[in-house]
């Protein structure tokens, strides 16, 4: 695998970013003088929580061992505290993951853009479910992994050295200190319309610790999905909200997600 860190201006965002961008490779080549056919991988973008950036990813996980393993383009873009919307006063992160960051990687890397998927965890994994569920028709597959479910509970109920950072997150990103779930919990993404299409939705997998602290609400989302008959794959096991448990979440995500990437 190549593993590349890259610096960019992004149109959208006003400023220049950092993406990390793990490309397959062909290790049993010998010959250089022919030009080579292109070959195209599918491509998962990977989203961060709260307090990470891009290379965490690939400081605290396998992941690059498990892209080569299952061929992935695998991109993790720097996405701040932004739960990946289009800030009320603050910068267009929705646009940024869901138009300009895609569009620059097809670009410059050997994308089929036919096999997109997404996969987050905490604020990314509310991020995955944000993008995928209002986008559908871009994705192949939707992972969320110790999901941000609830808002209010998150400020409520999240480890107490960082509970007086989310109100002045929460200011930029959505307008007021308390944001309610009704209107921006991940419950307010299973509408009408997205239930009207679900036999043309994408894998939606969803993965949790047993001893998350954001456990139940997680178990509340998964019964309203199935509920509205949407078709989610959930699996639990030991693990709290770290990266033991996110390492071992990933490497399940790119396995399940090969296999659609294959019959694509």
């Amino acid at each position: 695998m190549a593993l590349l860190t890259m610096n960019y201006f992004s149109s959208i965002l006003g400023h220049d970013t950092e993406a990390q961008v793990i490309i397959p490779d062909d290790k049993s080549k010998t010959e250089f003088t022919t030009p080579a056919a292109v070959t195209r991988y599918p491509v998962l973008y990977l989203l961060h929580g709260v307090g990470d950036n891009a290379s965490g990813w690939t400081r605290l996980t396998n992941v690059e061992r498990y892209a080569s393993d299952y061929h992935f383009i695998v991109v993790m873009a720097n996405g701040e505290h932004s739960f990946y919307r289009n800030a009320v006063y603050g910068k267009r992160w929705y646009d940024y993951f869901q138009q300009e960051l895609p569009y620059r990687m097809a670009n410059w890397f050997p994308i089929d853009q036919q096999r997109t998927f997404i996969a987050g965890i905490s604020m990314g994994g509310y991020g995955a479910w944000l993008l995928g569920l209002t986008q559908p028709a871009k994705y192949k597959g939707v992972a969320g992994i110790s999901s941000v479910v609830s808002l209010e509970h998150l400020k409520a109920e999240a480890p107490a050295d960082m509970r007086s950072i989310f109100e002045p997150i929460y200011q930029t990103v959505f307008g007021t200190p308390n944001p309610s779930d009704a209107q921006y919990g991940l419950k307010a993404l299973i509408t009408p319309e997205l239930c009207a299409h679900k036999a043309r939705l994408p894998l939606l997998l969803q993965y949790e610790g047993q001893q998350d602290f954001m456990y139940q609400d997680n178990q509340d989302f998964k019964q309203l999905l199935l509920a509205n008959q949407l078709p989610v794959h959930y699996a639990e096991w030991p693990g709290i909200h770290d990266w033991d448990f996110w390492d071992a979440a990933i490497k399940k995500t790119l396995a399940a997600f090969s296999k659609v990437g294959r019959a694509a």
